[in-house]
């Protein structure tokens, strides 16, 4: 059975090109639903369901997700998971600032999060501070990717065992600390999930995207247009 983990970061109208506009993602969560998918955790990919099953999935943490992406997702009775940077809760995406078309967008508060997690949606690590991890030495990558896990435990009382690597990014020495740390962690490598095909800390993943129309999210999620792009 063929899985697709689809990567969101921002649920928005505005001109961040990381954004899906309201509409969109409501038409997407729609077509899901009439198609009959249901969600599942990334943390029961190892017992998969017999049916239509999908993953959802948020970069960042933005506060637009808790505010547009949120009532949708519990019309639709679907689940998600948000990877949250651990040191910027309740600030805003201050990574992409050297970018030349900067758009600043917020993120999630302490308790947004924590009614996203009584909303039944799950919470995972994006590290402490969105650095690229390939770019930084050994004691620094664990600080990274293993002090979210604290603060997490915490603030929230949440075992966090999922990872996403900053700008996909990552090496053999930050693979083996995510894979010593968490249980599943995802790239932004493009495919639906194969079982026994993948490692469970090498998952590859949907990008849905702003221009995506409704033909195109149905190739993406149906058929072998993701599946062909993936990249050893």
């Amino acid at each position: 059975m063929k899985i697709p983990i689809l990567m969101y970061h921002s649920i928005s109208d505005g001109n961040n090109p990381l954004s899906v506009s309201i509409e969109n993602f409501d038409k997407q969560m729609r077509f899901m639903s009439q198609n009959g998918y249901k969600t599942m955790s990334l943390q029961k990919l190892t017992n998969i369901p017999d049916r239509k099953t999908f993953i959802i999935t948020f970069d960042d943490g933005y506060e637009d997700v808790f505010l547009n992406a949120l009532p949708i997702l519990k019309k639709y009775d679907f689940t998600a998971t948000c990877f949250f940077v651990s040191n910027f809760i309740g600030k805003y995406n201050a990574w992409d600032e050297n970018k030349k078309e900067f758009i600043k967008l917020n993120l999630m508060n302490i308790n947004q999060i924590s009614l996203w997690i009584d909303n039944n949606m799950d919470v995972g690590s994006h590290t402490s501070d969105h650095k690229n991890l390939v770019n930084l030495d050994c004691n620094e990558k664990k600080l990274q990717i293993i002090n979210p896990k604290k603060y997490f435990n915490e603030v929230f009382k949440l075992d966090v065992k999922t990872f996403s690597y900053p700008f996909g990014s990552f090496d053999d020495e930050c693979f083996n600390i995510v894979k010593d740390n968490y249980n599943f962690a995802v790239t932004t490598n493009r495919s639906r999930y194969i079982f026994n095909k993948f490692n469970n800390c090498k998952l590859p993943r949907v990008p849905i995207n702003k221009k995506d129309n409704i033909f195109k999210f149905y190739l993406k999620i149906n058929t072998i247009y993701e599946d062909i792009k993936f990249k050893k």
